[in-house]
């Protein structure tokens, strides 16, 4: 069914422009997708979907002008940040308006530690503005030089630098933030501190984001380091403690499983066949002696070299988080992936998962502390620093994906599932009552993102098969 009606359209031109509303099929094609495509579930349930027509607005005022002429025609409205995502979060299940946010991208304040921006601003604009004036993001994806704040604050979770600071969900890490309300008449709501959780991750189902604060950490020059080696225990037992070690200023702890760095094809000429990587992002006057320690251990330091600021590449965070699946992705097409937090017997889940399936599962590790999306945690996890990843999965069908996700939850790792488009299954929503309870106060209509809050009992656009 088409919701973009003439007289829709040319609304929507009339408030944004002509030329900021798009219709031609190859753009908006581009427009409609996201990285869904690293899962072949989602290849398969999302490639068909598209939006009638994308609109870009260049100011508050014409948002607000959009999502009120969106909420009269009853059509639905997906909100679109750099479509960095991978959960297919901006793919609009039922067509209807994608509302491209990139063109609100101003820096309106850096003060006391604080960003206040918009939601199209790239992240690496505001990590090279931080900078500048002495500090740095608390949390971003490995996409950081290209993803805007909306996205990762409604679809992301974690990242780089989630090992001292933890995730988006983690306390203090997100100041406020100001949704707009889906309605004929647009509000602005504004949540501060521990509210602004009901808003965060939500896939834009719960308004659109304007406005955030994120609270920024006191700026630290890393050196970037790579040490390998072939014993994966040794280098493991290694890994893990140097995540531990809380006097060591740290942005990144990684591993990856061999072959996982065979796939890194720039980086080829650091790395030896057969063996084992870390990552690290550490303090530069840390650095010699995280080295010596590493060396002491058995670990070869086989790559050292300063992280440039303002910042440039080249970038390690290129090779971690989810950039991983894609380097793994490129190099064999049949590469997937999961998003795991194990437990505290993770040497004993990752013996299990590799008897299961035997040289289907490359593990990439990646350590957080607090309360990220992807802690297998307790309540008082701000202290502890756990052993999550995002393991590669050599695909063979649906089923058999089936049976690995069945196996980690039977032996205890949480799994965010990245092969699902509803919010409630790609992650832990403990609060899932209160992001209905606000998707019911600012979307009377049920417009934003419909179908993929799973849980929400009204989605006009809803037909039997429609998004299954």
């Amino acid at each position: 069914m088409i919701h973009a009606t003439e007289e829709l359209l040319a609304e929507l031109r009339r408030i944004a422009g002509p030329d900021n509303v798009v219709t031609e099929a190859g753009p908006l094609e581009a427009l409609s997708k996201d990285f869904y495509w690293y899962s072949p579930v989602l290849r398969r349930l999302l490639d068909a979907k598209r939006a009638d027509a994308v609109v870009r607005p260049r100011a508050l005022a014409e948002l607000r002008g959009i999502v009120a002429a969106c909420a009269r025609a009853g059509a639905p409205v997906v909100a679109r940040g750099a479509g960095t995502g991978n959960y297919g979060q901006c793919v609009p299940l039922h067509g209807g308006i994608v509302v491209d946010l990139s063109r609100l991208d101003r820096i309106l304040s850096l003060e006391g530690g604080v960003a206040r921006v918009e939601p199209g601003v790239r992240l690496g604009t505001v990590e090279a503005a931080a900078r500048a004036a002495g500090w740095e993001l608390r949390c971003m994806p490995s996409t950081w030089v290209k993803a805007t704040m909306g996205g990762f604050l409604c679809g992301g979770s974690g990242g780089i630098g989630s090992i001292t600071w933890g995730g988006i969900n983690a306390p203090g890490n997100v100041k406020s933030v100001t949704i707009l309300t889906c309605e004929e008449n647009p509000r602005l709501i504004r949540l501060e501190e521990e509210e602004t959780l009901k808003a965060l991750h939500t896939y834009g189902t719960t308004g659109l984001l304007v406005e955030t604060e994120m609270r920024l950490a006191p700026k630290v020059d890393y050196d970037q380091l790579i040490f390998s080696a072939r014993d994966w225990d040794r280098l493991l037992d290694w890994t893990d403690a140097a995540a531990r070690r809380a006097e060591w200023r740290k942005r990144l702890v990684t591993q990856f499983e061999w072959p996982v760095p065979s796939f890194f094809k720039p980086l080829q000429r650091h790395l030896k066949a057969d063996e084992h990587a870390t990552f690290l992002l550490v303090d530069r006057a840390q650095a010699g002696e995280v080295v010596r320690d590493a060396e002491a251990a058995g670990i070869a330091c086989a790559y050292h070299s300063p992280l440039l600021d303002p910042p440039r590449p080249p970038f390690l965070t290129d090779f971690t988080w989810n950039h991983t699946t894609l380097w793994a992705i490129q190099s064999d097409p049949a590469f997937t992936y999961l998003q795991a937090g194990f437990g505290p017997d993770f040497r004993g889940q990752f013996a299990e998962l590799a008897r299961r399936f035997p040289g289907e599962i490359l593990l990439h590790l990646e350590w957080t502390v607090g309360n990220s999306k992807m802690l297998h945690a307790t309540a008082d996890s701000a202290a502890i620093v756990a052993v999550g990843g995002i393991p590669l999965v050599r695909f063979r069908s649906e089923e058999r994906l089936a049976e690995i996700l069945e196996c980690c939850r039977e032996i205890g790792i949480f799994i965010a599932n990245p092969h699902t488009f509803y919010l409630e299954e790609g992650g832990r929503h403990t609060n899932i009552s209160e992001k209905r309870a606000l998707k019911a106060e600012v979307d009377p209509k049920g417009l934003l993102n419909p179908g993929k809050m799973r849980t929400y009992p009204y989605n006009p656009f809803d037909t039997p098969g429609a998004t299954a």
